[in-house]
């Protein structure tokens, strides 16, 4: 009894009751610092995790782009590959087709000037008494007929000739054989035209242009006569079929360049 009664005059004393309250006030504030430095290393770390995300999501997106561009190159170079082996077998292919082709018609060719030449020399051999004039008259017209088969056959297979004199074309300019390039590249636009083959004819064109006449001078000229012959054949084919204006601007370029390359004193 005499406890209780202590007890109850401790909590009447008016001068206890402030210290308890601060020092409940104490504790509060201590529990607010408390969850305050923990919410700061939360986000704290929170950012750190963050941080983290991104620096693996960079390193993941500069793996997967350098993994890209190596798969990007390494197909790239497959698709080259093989590009060049369809190439080279297109190549064969039609060097096969075309020296078949060629050849079958050089037999032919040859059997025709056999048969022409042993007609002509038994006209000879029976003709006795034949003036020179005669005989002049029948090489000439021997002459002739050769040049005419020729012509016949390249026109009925200008195509492939074509074809074939753009291959030598590109091989003697690889070569750096400038007239010979241009020789074959003028027979090829030739042969196009006949075949009616635009697309090729301003190919072989183009090439004249950006690769032979740039690269002739006059000593070319000389050194290769033909080239004068087959730049007026070609030049004299355009203008038959200039229909509508339709290769002016190319017979504009190649005369004009076809004169600076003949007045050229040393090749670019």
């Amino acid at each position: 009894m005499l406890r209780t009664q202590a007890n109850a005059t401790k909590l009447m004393d008016p001068t206890l009751i402030p210290a308890e309250l601060e020092a409940l006030k104490a504790q509060v504030q201590a529990m607010h610092d408390n969850e305050r430095r923990l919410m700061d290393t939360v986000k704290v770390v929170a950012g750190l995790m963050l941080g983290l995300a991104a620096i693996l999501v960079l390193f993941a997106w500069f793996a997967s782009h350098k993994n890209y561009e190596h798969d990007k190159l390494a197909i790239q170079k497959a698709l080259e590959t093989t590009n060049e082996l369809r190439y080279a077998a297109f190549n064969r292919d039609l060097d096969t087709t075309l020296n078949s082709r060629l050849s079958a018609r050089e037999q032919s060719l040859d059997r025709k000037l056999a048969e022409l030449a042993q007609s002509i020399r038994t006209q000879m051999a029976t003709s006795g008494g034949v003036s020179s004039n005669s005989l002049a008259q029948q090489n000439e017209d021997f002459n002739r007929k050769i040049l005419l088969m020729v012509d016949v056959i390249e026109n009925r297979n200008a195509h492939p000739f074509g074809l074939l004199y753009f291959d030598y074309a590109i091989r003697a300019v690889n070569v750096k054989n400038f007239p010979a390039a241009s020789d074959y590249f003028l027979a090829a636009s030739i042969a196009f035209l006949r075949s009616r083959d635009d697309s090729n004819l301003n190919t072989s064109l183009a090439r004249l242009s950006q690769l032979c006449f740039p690269n002739l001078k006059m000593d070319d000229f000389a050194m290769k006569p033909l080239l004068d012959e087959k730049f007026a054949q070609l030049v004299d084919s355009l203008d038959k079929a200039n229909v509508n204006g339709r290769y002016t601007v190319a017979l504009v370029d190649l005369r004009r360049e076809f004169v600076e390359a003949k007045r050229r004193t040393k090749a670019k």
